[in-house]
């Protein structure tokens, strides 16, 4: 009795050991996001934006970043119960395609602050003309207004999503639906996986 007992208990804790370690491995796969051991296990914990995460991943502008940050996070856009999907289509068709594009912060390095946020206004004025409620922090014309202040609110259209380089590039994703078989197969993920699910059309 007592050797099953022991037995038991070891592969308990062999168990509870291997879990542990597969959610720390799954946690840390997600990217620049940081692991933290809590009492249900490894959760995902938003890392902490300041100037030394801005050094350590060579990114022009705190303050900057931490604007776009607020404007492209969908989680930052409500409108009844729409889908993430819904959010990021909404997104996409009020122009956040040149931002979500922009490799190594191309464009927080070429254009002036001025013009960064402006462009970031402008989606912001989009999706809220479109009837979302906007839960970041970003105002600028309410604070230090910029040139785009001035601008027409600019309205959310279907082609702007769909003809976006994100769209381009990334044809088969759903939130870039409906697209032409050929430009899904023309996808660089289509071209390397082409018996994967979403090129099967």
């Amino acid at each position: 009795m007592r050797k099953k007992q022991i037995f038991i208990l070891f592969f308990y804790v062999f168990l509870t050991a291997c879990g542990s370690l597969y959610q720390q491995q799954d946690c840390e796969k997600k990217g620049k996001n940081e692991c933290q051991n809590g009492t249900g296990g490894y959760v995902l914990i938003e890392p902490k934006i300041d100037e030394a995460y801005v050094r350590r991943y060579k990114i022009p502008s705190l303050q900057l970043y931490k604007n776009k940050l607020s404007i492209l996070n969908n989680w930052n856009w409500k409108k009844g119960d729409i889908t993430r999907q819904e959010r990021d289509e909404a997104l996409l068709e009020c122009g956040s395609s040149d931002i979500w594009m922009s490799k190594n912060y191309a464009l927080m390095k070429t254009l002036t602050p001025d013009e960064y946020n402006g462009k970031l206004l402008l989606i912001k004025r989009c999706m809220l003309n479109d009837g979302f409620t906007f839960l970041g922090d970003f105002s600028p014309c309410e604070s230090d207004p910029i040139p785009a202040c001035d601008l027409p609110v600019p309205k959310r259209e279907t082609e702007r999503r769909l003809n976006s380089e994100y769209c381009i590039k990334d044809a088969y994703l759903t939130r870039c639906q409906p697209q032409s078989r050929e430009r899904i197969l023309n996808t660089e993920q289509c071209k390397r996986y082409p018996k994967a699910y979403f090129c099967d059309v």
